[in-house]
Order: C-alpha cells, then sequence, then structure tokens
C-alpha cells in the first residue's frame, strides 16, 4: 500500500494541476487543453480587445449620416432593445430598418465590424487593410470579410459624386472667372502662389515583364506594359490608372488607353473650365478646352553634350507635375500590400483608397451636407431611399452581389476589363 505522505503528494500535485490546467482529470471548464472540445485555428480567433460598443457608434453615426431616416419630418435615430438591425421613432412607433437600400443591406456579421473596417481605413491611410487582415483580426471567414471590404467600397463608390462636387465647387472659388495665367512660355510663379494648382498625371499598376508576352512592339507608352500579345489572348493583365490631385484631394480612375477620347471626358466632368492645370506633354490636345493648361517636357535635352537631359527637364518656368508624381508612390506602395488585382475590379480599389484621402480634407459632415442638398440619401418613412426607392435598392443589392463573385468563383462573371460602377 502506498505510504501516507506519497498520498498527500500526489493530492497536492492533482490540486496544482487542476488551478493551472494542466491535468487531464480536471474539468473542461477549468482545463485549457480538453482533448474533446473542439480546437478554433488560432487564425480565426476573434481579437476581443475590441472596443465593440464604440464601433457600433462609430457605424450608426455614419449611417445617421449619410443614409438618415426620416420619419414625421424628424430623423430617426432611437434603437431598439435586442433589435440591433431596427430603429422606432418616437412620435408615431412606427420601425424601420438601419440597413435597408443602404450598401450593408443584408449584412449578416454584426455591424461594430464595418465600423472598426472604417474606422481602421481612415486612420491607417495611405496604407491599406486587405481582407486576409480582417479574416485575422475579426476572427470572420475569408469571404465574409472579402464581403466587407466589398461593401466599403461600394460605399466608397455611391459618395463619389458627391465629393466630386464639393471639389468643383472649391476650384470654382479659387480659380474664378478672371483667374489667367500668363502666356505659354512665360515664368508662371508669381501668378500661382498660393493656390493648390491641379496635376494630372498616370502610372501602371502591377505592370507586366516582357517575358510573359506583352505588346511592346504594338502599343507605345504605359499601355505596352498591361496588355498581353495577340498570341497569347490579348487580354488586360496590368492597370492604368489616371489621378487629378491638387496636393488635398484626389479622384483615380481606371482606364484603357492615354487617347483623348477616354481622359478627355474624365478631365471635363471633374474640373472647371478655368482651373490651373499643370501636366506633361502626354496632354497637349488639352489647350483648346482649358486656357489655364501648362505642360512641362520631362524629356528635354541638355545643350551640354556631356548630359542626355537638361536640368530643368522637372520644373520649367514654374510649372512642374510634382503633386501627382509624390502621389504616384503613395499608391503604387498601397497596392503592394495586395500582391495583385484584376483590372475589371480595379475600379471598386481605386474609389476605396481615393475616398478616405478626400474623407481626411472634406470631412464627413461636409460630405453630408452636400448630400443633403441633393437630397439624394435621405430615406422617407418606410425606410426607403427618397426618390425611386426600387430601383435604388434593387441597384445596390446587384452591385454587393455583383462585387462578391470576386473570390473564388469569378470566371463565371466576364464583366468589362474596365470595371465602370454606375455612380449617377
Amino acid at each position: 500500500p502506498p505510504l501516507a505522505g506519497d498520498c498527500l503528494s500526489s493530492a497536492l500535485m492533482m490540486m496544482v494541476g487542476i488551478m493551472v490546467g494542466e491535468s487531464n482529470h480536471a474539468p473542461s471548464s477549468l482545463s485549457t487543453h480538453n482533448p474533446n472540445s473542439p480546437q478554433i485555428p488560432q487564425n480565426q480567433q476573434a481579437n476581443f480587445d475590441l472596443n465593440t460598443q464604440y464601433y457600433q457608434a462609430v457605424f450608426d453615426s455614419v449611417l445617421n449620416k449619410l443614409w438618415h431616416i426620416l420619419c414625421c419630418n424628424e430623423p430617426v435615430t432611437k434603437p431598439i432593445k435586442n433589435r440591433p438591425y431596427s430603429v422606432r421613432c418616437e412620435k408615431c412607433f412606427r420601425q424601420h430598418s438601419k440597413l435597408a437600400h443602404t450598401p450593408f443591406r443584408n449584412m449578416r456579421i454584426p455591424q461594430w465590424m464595418a465600423g472598426w473596417l472604417i474606422e481602421e481605413s481612415y486612420i491607417r491611410h495611405p496604407k491599406i487593410i486587405t481582407a486576409i487582415e480582417i479574416h485575422k483580426k475579426l476572427g470572420i471567414s475569408y469571404r465574409s470579410a472579402l464581403n466587407l471590404k466589398r461593401r466599403i467600397q461600394v460605399m466608397a463608390c455611391y459618395l463619389m459624386p458627391a465629393m466630386k462636387s464639393l471639389m468643383n465647387k472649391e476650384l470654382k472659388e479659387e480659380f474664378p472667372a478672371q483667374y489667367k495665367l500668363p502666356k505659354p512660355g512665360e515664368n508662371v510663379t508669381d501668378a500661382i502662389q498660393n493656390k493648390n494648382v491641379v496635376h494630372a498625371d498616370t502610372l501602371v499598376l502591377y505592370s507586366m515583364r516582357e517575358r510573359y508576352g506583352r505588346k511592346r512592339h504594338k502599343n507605345k507608352g504605359l499601355t505596352s506594359s498591361i496588355y498581353r500579345s495577340e498570341k497569347l489572348g490579348g487580354e488586360q493583365v496590368g492597370t492604368l490608372v489616371h489621378q487629378i490631385t491638387n496636393g488635398k484631394w484626389v479622384l483615380l480612375d481606371s482606364i484603357p488607353n492615354l487617347t483623348a477620347n477616354t481622359v478627355g471626358p474624365i478631365i471635363s466632368s471633374s474640373l472647371p473650365r478655368n482651373t490651373a492645370l499643370f501636366t506633361d506633354e502626354g496632354y497637349k490636345w488639352l489647350f483648346r478646352i482649358y486656357p489655364n493648361h501648362r505642360m512641362v517636357n520631362h524629356s528635354k535635352k541638355s545643350r551640354d553634350k556631356r548630359y542626355r537631359y537638361a536640368k530643368d527637364r522637372w520644373c520649367q518656368n514654374g510649372v512642374h507635375n510634382q503633386k501627382s508624381e509624390a502621389l504616384n508612390n503613395s499608391i503604387k506602395t498601397a497596392f503592394r500590400s495586395y500582391t495583385y488585382i484584376k483590372p475589371k475590379f480595379s475600379k471598386l480599389y481605386l474609389n476605396e483608397w481615393a475616398f478616405f484621402r478626400n474623407l481626411r480634407h472634406l470631412d464627413m459632415d461636409k460630405l453630408a451636407e452636400e448630400m443633403a442638398c441633393h437630397g439624394e440619401y435621405a430615406r422617407d418613412g418606410r425606410g426607403a431611399v427618397a426618390g425611386d426607392a426600387k430601383m435604388e435598392g434593387r441597384r445596390i443589392k446587384n452591385d454587393i452581389i455583383y462585387s462578391e463573385r470576386c473570390g473564388d468563383k469569378e470566371e463565371s462573371v466576364k464583366p468589362p476589363l474596365v470595371c465602370s460602377i454606375n455612380t449617377k
């Protein structure tokens, strides 16, 4: 028989094992290594250190400002206990859906996750948040994380017209009708002092190497690195981006080429005619439309035979393109985190990046005021968007369904190479 001391030591060891959770005889509620309980992978465990109440308030604030519900001629914001997807009118006590006819319609995950993504994307800009990071941080499946990111991208696409309207008003105040730059060839330094001159340029994301069959001899310039050769199908692989910026806000568009018929409508719909616009020599056709358009020759040759290019090829008579050149680096650095995106979904990603940059300058309150002036996103007492409610809700639902298919089963969807989301 065992000695009394051995029994006592065994009992003490069992008690210590129960306390630290290392004993196989401990209850499942105390043991952290219960073999019978299902083990959750570490990458799917949610981070419970997040302040869910704060992010829920962020999400509610975005909805109340941009898609507020009107009932009895007053905004409806009173929440209902145990019904997180509904609000109640304080006068007639009618209940309304918070998410109906918004980009977050039929969202099944907790609402605070959308608030976390909006807040985190705003703080991290110009860096981006990928679906993989959302999947690991929030502990949801990858498809749910990608769907949540798509909803934020669709929201950015719908809000870009209001941002363009604010930018247009700002440019009209900056450059009134009587504003004129000196004649081409003269120094414009004094004329643009204390002015936020607009710069335009293009860049390529995910360019293709020559060994993969790019059309080097058929196309010229940037388009030579985004298309395959005709022998390999001639499809578009890279993304050609056109940007317009004044150093504060930015407008990004995915374009198939650099012709005047492609770039011209983008510029004319975004900038007033009297805007001071600086570009390189790829926009020679703009002088007929914008009298204050000036160009800088980046290929200017040096008069000294010892050098190939001139010293002033980056800035000539006060005309330069450095705002857009600097922004090119930020865009390329941010999109490097995605590794690769297909051109047909490039408009979603570009609008998302531009939206959070513009939000720092325009502010959410200004954006809400602009939308209120147009009356586009105010919902009536039935929770529908004012105007053609059925078509608006149908369009948002179709955009979300369309964007959800860009995961593993995107072969069945064949949209155009340059995705153009209808934001009117």
